[in-house]
């Protein structure tokens, strides 16, 4: 500080009261961790994610409370993958274990670092529930450059339940998707992209059914009439993807996901190719 002037230092010391302010001020809205990548894997050994001691707040509301009990009572499963959808028969007992894996990325060309929270499919105590919730907060206020939809991925009903009509979203550059559709993968995956992601970047899908790699980027949302070939005519929130091939840019498809008006669940899915 000793070569900067009167005017000079009173700038930086402008700009560092203001910086601080904007740290404070936004301290919710800011990126406090960048992951390279996070998916939902069936197994990989690795370092587990560890929280701070008295970091977890289970404290609950009577409502919040029954509305845990239920979605035990009920089996709703913390995360879903090609063979299920949210809710699952009450005679079922398996229960798997999941992996989320959150990648670091490469540190002074070291190997990537990876996390991992393991997951049981259905949890069995609202503890485990809470402690789901913590880390699922805790990751949106973190910036993901990729996040991954594969082997399974995070029930939405479960992040209904957690966090309801609160603003709650993740951040993610890029966005990729596999659409296992024959093999039940069904439009959960969908309402999960749609409702609880920011995308920043471009949005890349696999749809293995016609091994179409495609990506692309979301080109209109409006609520309207829409016919489906097998459907009555109904409104809907109808949200359009424009993409286009990875392989062959030539290819040139356009994905349409229908609402229900007020309803967080594709009641339409349908791909369309366009004529150039």
């Amino acid at each position: 500080f000793k070569c900067l002037n009167f005017y000079q230092l009173n700038n930086f010391q402008l700009s560092n009261r203001h910086l601080c302010e904007v740290i404070v001020n936004y301290n919710k809205e800011l990126a406090r961790k960048v992951f390279c990548s996070v998916e939902l894997v069936a197994n990989y050994v690795c370092k587990e994610l560890e929280r701070a001691p008295n970091e977890l707040d289970l404290a609950l509301s009577a409502q919040n409370e029954l509305k845990y009990q239920t979605a035990l009572q009920e089996r709703m499963p913390l995360w879903l993958d090609h063979k299920n959808k949210s809710h699952v028969s009450m005679d079922d007992e398996t229960n798997e274990i999941g992996n989320m894996l959150f990648e670091l990325g490469e540190t002074n060309g070291t190997l990537p670092k990876f996390l991992r929270l393991q997951l049981k499919q259905y949890p069995e105590t609202v503890e485990e529930m809470l402690i789901f919730r913590h880390w699922l907060k805790k990751l949106s206020h973190c910036f993901m450059e990729n996040f991954k939809v594969e082997q399974g991925y995070i029930n939405p009903d479960i992040l209904e339940l957690f966090f309801g009509d609160s603003p709650f979203k993740f951040h993610t550059n890029y966005f990729y998707f596999v659409d296992k559709k024959y093999c039940g993968f069904s439009t959960r995956g969908y309402d999960l992209m749609y409702n609880y992601f920011v995308i920043h970047g471009y949005r890349g899908f696999y749809f293995e059914d016609n091994f179409l790699k495609t990506r692309g980027e979301l080109v209109k949302e409006e609520e309207r009439y829409f016919v489906d070939e097998e459907e009555e005519e109904g409104l809907y929130k109808v949200v359009e993807y424009e993409l286009f091939g990875v392989d062959n840019p030539q290819e040139h498809v356009m994905m349409h996901l229908c609402f229900p008006i007020g309803s967080k669940k594709v009641d339409i899915w349908g791909l369309k190719d366009i004529d150039e």
